[in-house]
């Protein structure tokens, strides 16, 4: 176990030191405006996205890791092929709602919205449910890795956000690329790749719970960065700095939730029940340390990363270490243990809950106090979702104790 954690710990750890590395830079060279405009790119590109991948990315990895090796190929097929007719449809509806906000900037908008959602067609979630943290550091996280790499040092020849943004989505196509080639020949038996639109509207259908949750959360997710973005654009990349700094987090988080997805179901159902009482116990401790740390040493960070160009002080960094803590229980007890339960159902009714809550409170706080209004509302909102996922699970565990 301690290996697989420090395996998925090298892709997340990779993945997070070209992120800092590449944000000082960018800043610098293209300007905190801009700057400003490609992270709403990002985290519209996670709305949007949510089309994409249509609930894999949220409950694949469970379901590939109780699925048997033989049988798990053809599901990625599958899948793949129906998040390249989705990517059809969710990219120019990117394009024009965030040229809309950004009428000033197209071709950066049409670039950056290509590069964002190529991951989405990716297999990420696959390696992390079959246990496979090489495929996933070598296939994935590298790939993406060095093209934000290429991106930095293109930024600093050309000071041009739309090449660095070209750069990058080149090697993320080539992430897809290699990844799916991987899993194709690694197959045991002969795939049969349907490109009918009716086995893929077909298969969506089985996937509605998942998507509801993906697109819940995403929702209330994305809303604050795109909300300010139209009504209170000067105070945008203060809250983008604050959403970087959680992603970050996330991101140091993840190798703990890739561990426990994989590791939930590996013996059997007789250790599931245990395994799941013992990570909602635990896990709310590794919540709580990070809130913290992001509530402390945000403005240190945020100000190292934009030069001091940014102003984020603890008006920001306490909501937002909040929303840390909240996110990093809700992954673990939301995507590893409802989803084993078979409570997908379950799951995306706690998104609901979170949205329902939480969207009129975004509103009001982007216009009432700007930046910091919109942290505390989505904080709160995260909050109400953790606790409907734990009196799930609770509920449901005790279900099947009772059953065994």
């Amino acid at each position: 176990m301690l290996g697989r954690l420090a395996s998925f710990a090298l892709t997340t750890g990779l993945t997070s030191v070209v992120g800092l590395i590449s944000v000082p830079v960018i800043i610098a060279g293209a300007g905190p405006s801009l700057w400003g405009i490609q992270a709403a790119l990002q985290t519209a590109a996670g709305l949007f996205g949510i089309l994409v991948s249509f609930g894999w990315g949220t409950t694949g990895a469970g379901e590939i890791a109780a699925a048997s090796a033989d049988r798990r190929p053809q599901k990625y097929v599958d899948s793949l092929v129906t998040r390249a007719y989705l990517a059809l449809i969710a990219y120019p509806a990117m394009v024009v709602t965030m040229g809309l906000l950004n009428p000033n900037h197209l071709v950066l908008v049409a670039v950056g919205s290509a590069t964002f959602l190529m991951p989405f067609l990716g297999a990420s979630w696959y390696f992390i449910g079959e246990a496979r943290p090489a495929r996933l550091f070598w296939l994935d996280g590298f790939p993406q890795s060095i093209g934000v790499l290429a991106g930095v040092v293109v930024m600093i020849i050309t000071h041009d956000l739309i090449t660095v943004l070209a750069v990058q989505a080149v090697f993320n196509a080539v992430g897809v690329i290699l990844s799916a080639r991987t899993i194709v020949r690694s197959s045991p038996t002969a795939l049969v790749v349907s490109y009918a639109p009716r086995e893929s509207l077909r298969r969506l259908a089985g996937q509605r719970h998942s998507v509801m949750t993906a697109a819940t959360s995403g929702l209330y997710v994305s809303v604050p960065l795109l909300l300010l973005n139209a009504v209170a654009p000067s105070s945008l990349s203060r809250y983008a700095m604050g959403d970087k700094l959680f992603r970050f987090g996330l991101t140091a988080f993840s190798p703990v939730l890739q561990l426990v997805q994989g590791w939930l179901p590996a013996n059997g159902r007789s250790h599931l029940l245990v395994r799941m009482r013992l990570v909602a116990r635990l896990v709310p401790a590794a919540g709580v340390i990070g809130a913290v740390l992001i509530a402390l040493l945000g403005p240190i960070a945020a100000n190292l990363l934009s030069g001091g160009e940014i102003g984020f002080t603890w008006e920001l960094s306490i909501p937002f270490g909040l929303i840390f803590g909240a996110v990093a229980v809700t992954q673990v007890v939301g995507l590893a243990c409802l989803v084993q339960l078979n409570e997908t159902r379950s799951l995306a009714r706690s998104t609901l809950a979170g949205a329902i809550s939480g969207i009129p409170l975004i509103v009001v706080g982007a216009l009432s106090f700007g930046a910091a209004g919109v942290a505390w509302a989505v904080a709160l909102s995260e909050l109400v979702v953790l606790a409907v996922q734990y009196r799930s699970m609770y509920r449901a565990l005790a279900m099947a104790s009772a059953r065994a």
